[in-house]
C-alpha cells in the first residue's frame, strides 16, 4: 500500500484511540505534566498507527482462508 492510502485510512482511528488512552491516563494517573502529556500522545498515535498497519493484512489473510 503507499503511505498517503495508509495515511487516511488509519491515522484518523489512531488519534481517537491515543486521545481516549491519554485522557483515561490522565484521569486515572498522577500525570499532570503537559509534556509528559504530549509525549505519551505521540508515542500512543504512533504506536497505534504501526499496530493498525501490521494487524490490518494480517486479519484480512486470516479472514480470507475462513471465507474459503
Amino acid at each position: 500500500m503507499e503511505l498517503r492510502k495508509l495515511v487516511s485510512d488509519y491515522l484518523p482511528n489512531a488519534v481517537v484511540a491515543a486521545t481516549i488512552f491519554t485522557i483515561y491516563n490522565t484521569y486515572t494517573g498522577d500525570t499532570a505534566d503537559p509534556v509528559t502529556i504530549g509525549v505519551e500522545f505521540i508515542f500512543s498515535i504512533i504506536a497505534i498507527f504501526i499496530g493498525f498497519i501490521v494487524i490490518t493484512p494480517i486479519l484480512n489473510k486470516t479472514f480470507d482462508i475462513v471465507r474459503r
